[in-house]
Formats: C-alpha cells, sequence, structure tokens
C-alpha cells in the first residue's frame, strides 16, 4: 500500500485551502490514505469475498488505480470520504453521550475495523480543529452544515475519541452509490486528464454547497 498512499502531497496542482489559512496537508493525506486501502482490497481481496457495492462495480478500476492517480485525487479540495457529518444529530447525541441501537448494515464496511478508527479518529479531529478555526471552510471540506460545525466545535477530544469508535463502520467514499460519478472520478484521474478531473472535483465542491443550502432550508 506504501506505493500507493506514501506521497508527494504538495506536487499536484493548486489548492484553495492555502488562501483560507488552511493548510491543505492533512486533508490530501486522509484523502490519499484511503484511496490506498480501497485500491488495495480491490486488488488483494479473494473472489467470493463480500465487497461493498461500489467496489463491486468498479473492482477493475480500483484495483488498477495508479500511484500517481491516488495523488491526483487526494489534493481534492474537500473529503472525497464521509463518516457523517453532515447528520446534525448524531453531533448532538456525541456531546449528550446518548446510546442508541445502531441499524443493520444493508453491505459490507468499506474499511477493515482498525484502519476504520484510525482514519475516522483522525478525520474528526481534524475536523474539529477546522471546525474552530475556519468553521465555513470546514462546512464545505466535510459537506456540514453551520449547526454541526458548531456543534463539532464545542466537543471535546473525549467525546471525538468516542465518536470514532462509534462512527468507524460508517466511513465510506462520498456518494458512494454514485457509481458513475466514481467511474468518471478514477478514470480522469489514472488517465491523467487534469482538466477533466478539475472540472468533476468543482463541481463536487459546488454539490456540497447545494447540499449544504438545501439542509438549511426551512
Amino acid at each position: 500500500m506504501s506505493n500507493r498512499s506514501g506521497l508527494r502531497i504538495r506536487d499536484d496542482g493548486r489548492h484553495w485551502l492555502p488562501s483560507q489559512g488552511v493548510d491543505p496537508a492533512p486533508l490530501a493525506e486522509l484523502n490519499a490514505e484511503c484511496l490506498g486501502l480501497l485500491a488495495t482490497r480491490a486488488a488483494e481481496a479473494p473472489r467470493g469475498v463480500a465487497l461493498p457495492a461500489l467496489l463491486v462495480a468498479l473492482r477493475a478500476e480500483w484495483a488498477a488505480l495508479p500511484a500517481h492517480a491516488v495523488r491526483r485525487l487526494s489534493v481534492a479540495p474537500f473529503s472525497l470520504f464521509d463518516v457523517g457529518f453532515a447528520q446534525a444529530p448524531r453531533w448532538l447525541e456525541m456531546r449528550a453521550r446518548v446510546v442508541h441501537d445502531r441499524s443493520p448494515r444493508d453491505e459490507p464496511a468499506f474499511f477493515a475495523p482498525d484502519a476504520a478508527r484510525s482514519i475516522t479518529r483522525r478525520m474528526l479531529v481534524y475536523g474539529w480543529h477546522l471546525a474552530r478555526s475556519r468553521p465555513r471552510v470546514a462546512c464545505l471540506v466535510f459537506g456540514s452544515t453551520m449547526p454541526v460545525v458548531e456543534s463539532l466545535a464545542a466537543c471535546s477530544l473525549t467525546v471525538l475519541e468516542a465518536a470514532a469508535e462509534r462512527s468507524a463502520e460508517d466511513l465510506r467514499p462520498r456518494w458512494a452509490t454514485q457509481t458513475m460519478f466514481w467511474r468518471e472520478l478514477l478514470f480522469m484521474a489514472s488517465a491523467g486528464a487534469d482538466s477533466r478531473l478539475h472540472d468533476l472535483l468543482l463541481g463536487g465542491i459546488q454539490r456540497l454547497a447545494a447540499e449544504s443550502l438545501a439542509a438549511h432550508a426551512p
């Protein structure tokens, strides 16, 4: 996996986060690690082992994803992966430490439990840092609403640690049911079609902004 996610994070293209006073490297590292893990899983999982639908549909594309494609995708100006940041009630539940029964999963998890917990913990801490320092940036990076970001900013590190344990199995690619979007994303990154890839990622930012506005609507 080191050849897929041990990347020169700052070498590929410009990024809007520095203009907001935010270092893009942590986000790129999280994106790269998740992409590399899924590429490795698609390549190495034995036939017959249950995989999430997105990996089943695009197994060849994920398995063949080269390091340069991971590098191009990792500098997306938003998190390509999600642990449910858009769900405001979940953050409120975390703060109140209310215990709720989880619904049964409808498909296999995307990541192994240990990796999912590690990534989710770092993603939550990074989100918490942005929520406190650049809340509007946090909304765009994670596709969240301001109430969610404010709730996250108010969490203690102890609550974040517990949240990582509870939410890790929810870690998944953003828009995981949209196979055509991911097919084009992986293809353009692999082909080095930077102009089209830029358009796709810009479209992702616009989609996140629209989803955030819709969530705010009465």
